[in-house]
C-alpha cells in the first residue's frame, strides 16, 4: 500500500473532502466522514493542484493540539482512462460527457465536480480493482457531469475530466 504525509489546512482538506464525498447524489451510499479521538477519517478524496487532480481513498487527518490538521495516513487511488470530452447543452443546463475504457475488475465511481476562476475540474475515480487476477478485457465507459453553471456571467470556460480538457461558452 502507497502512503503519503503532508501537512494542508483544514479548509483544504474539508473542500476535498465535500468535493469528492458530496458532489454526487450516489455518495449518499457510502461511508461517511468521521471524527473521534482527534482523527477525521475520509473515505475518499480529491486533490486539485493546478493540472493535477489525484484520487486518496482510507484518508485520516490527525488534529494537534493547536486545532491543526495533518494527513497520517491515505491511500493511493485510480483516475479513469478518459479519451475525450463533450460539452452537452440543454436549456439553462450544461453537461460534460466524457468517455473512455476502463478494465473489466474496477467500476466507475461517482465524479467529483470543482469549479474555480473560470475553470472546472471533474475527477472521475475508479474502483479498487476486484481481484488480483483479471480477464485483460477493456470496457467502454460514459459519464455525464452537470457543471454547476448556475450564476455565472457569459463568457469562456474550460473543463478538464481526468486532464483531459475543452472550452465552451455560457
Amino acid at each position: 500500500m502507497k502512503y503519503f504525509t503532508n501537512a494542508m489546512s483544514l479548509k483544504t482538506y474539508l473542500g476535498m473532502a465535500l468535493l469528492l464525498c458530496f458532489g454526487h447524489a450516489a455518495w449518499a451510499d457510502q461511508t461517511p466522514m468521521v471524527l473521534r479521538d482527534n482523527v477525521l477519517k475520509l473515505p475518499q478524496a480529491v486533490v486539485v493542484d493546478g493540472d493535477d487532480i489525484s484520487h486518496f481513498r482510507n484518508v485520516e487527518l490527525t488534529q494537534d493540539a493547536n486545532g491543526t490538521f495533518a494527513i497520517t495516513a491515505s491511500q493511493a487511488g485510480s483516475l479513469a482512462g478518459v479519451e475525450s470530452v463533450e460539452i452537452l447543452r440543454e436549456a439553462d443546463r450544461v453537461d460534460v460527457l466524457a468517455k473512455g475504457w476502463r478494465s473489466a475488475c474496477v467500476s466507475i465511481e461517482p465524479e467529483a465536480v470543482s469549479y474555480k476562476n473560470g475553470d472546472f475540474v471533474v475527477a472521475i475515480p475508479e474502483s479498487e480493482p476486484t481481484s488480483d487476477v483479471c480477464v485483460a478485457q477493456a470496457i467502454r465507459f460514459y459519464v455525464i457531469a452537470t457543471l454547476p453553471t448556475d450564476g455565472l456571467a457569459a463568457g469562456d470556460y474550460s473543463v478538464s475530466v481526468n486532464g483531459v480538457k475543452t472550452d465552451f461558452t455560457l
